[in-house]
């Protein structure tokens, strides 16, 4: 399993494929370990001759977790309240802090330019990425993600609080908070079979459980806050993908991040939630490996 480490901190990550090829950098969502993107997804990518890394982000999978800094659910629900109202956030690290962390990431794998695809919180990462160190970032995928403002990016009520509400400590309990978080991110036209959940619930139940580094991580998407001036400033061929039937982060989210980024390519699919279903692997699939080679790193 490869590690590296830089600032006293341990990152970990997968590659696939040849260190010579191009490089593409996966990241995942909120609370999610770089395992939870289907291999089934992204092999179409290394047939296609491209070198896949897939990272844990820091408080995720088996990467650092930030036990140094607590975080209660009464900080969270402040800090909500606070980006709301737009006022400034406080918290133990920001999305800067982990786009500085996929920079350090290709330092260690010697990788100078890379295409980057992120998903929902990972989709922000990669904005960060590409706004601030463009010249490392041959495109930028932005899927199911948003710019962090609370005018655009607020979803269902009851979505969020699906995810905010903290399971059990058991591991049926774990497993049957896994079922109802990734049905409630479903959309109308493209609900899991039961043998797709349970696969998606198993590999969620085998990282480790840690619902404040959840927590950390929500609390650094409400630091970076409002990113629309940033995403202005964008010059990277930029793909949004976003489902339009999303319940968590709203089409609107997507719309705004493909008008701010100019030049950027917006895919809204029918139906589609917060997710990445095996039916829409070779749809979203070929979308990225298209945007991907008609920019080469």
């Amino acid at each position: 399993m490869p590690f590296f480490e830089y600032n006293e901190k341990r990152f970990h990550y997968e590659t696939y494929g040849s260190d010579d090829a191009p490089s593409l950098i996966l990241l995942m969502g909120l609370g999610m370990a770089g395992s939870m993107w289907p291999e089934a997804f992204f092999v179409p990518f290394l047939r296609a001759g491209l070198r896949v890394i897939v990272f844990d982000n820091r408080d995720s999978g088996e990467s650092v977790h930030c036990t140094e800094s607590p975080v209660t659910e009464r900080d969270v629900l402040t800090a909500i309240g606070r980006a709301v109202l737009r006022r400034p956030v406080s918290a133990p690290y920001a999305l800067e802090d982990m786009a500085i962390d996929v920079e350090r990431l290709m330092d260690h794998l010697a990788v100078r330019r890379t295409h980057v695809v992120g998903f929902s919180m990972g989709g922000m990462i990669a904005q960060v990425l590409a706004t601030h160190s463009p010249n490392r970032v041959a495109t930028l995928s932005s899927l199911s993600s948003a710019v962090g403002n609370p005018s655009t990016g607020i979803g269902k009520f009851m979505t969020i609080y699906t995810l905010l509400k903290a399971p059990g400590e058991s591991p049926e309990e774990r497993r049957s908070y896994y079922r109802r978080v990734l049905r409630a991110l479903e959309g109308k036209r493209y609900p899991a079979s039961e043998e797709q959940l349970e696969a998606q619930v198993s590999i969620a139940s085998e990282m480790p459980f840690d619902p404040v580094a959840t927590n950390r991580q929500l609390l650094a998407i409400l630091a970076s806050g409002d990113r629309s001036h940033q995403l202005r400033q964008i010059t990277v061929p930029t793909l949004v993908v976003h489902g339009r039937d999303d319940p968590l982060l709203p089409f609107a989210a997507g719309e705004e991040t493909a008008r701010l980024i100019e030049g950027a390519k917006l895919i809204g699919i029918d139906g589609l939630g917060h997710q990445i279903p095996e039916a829409l692997f070779g749809t979203i699939g070929e979308a990225v490996l298209s945007h991907v080679f008609a920019h080469p790193a």
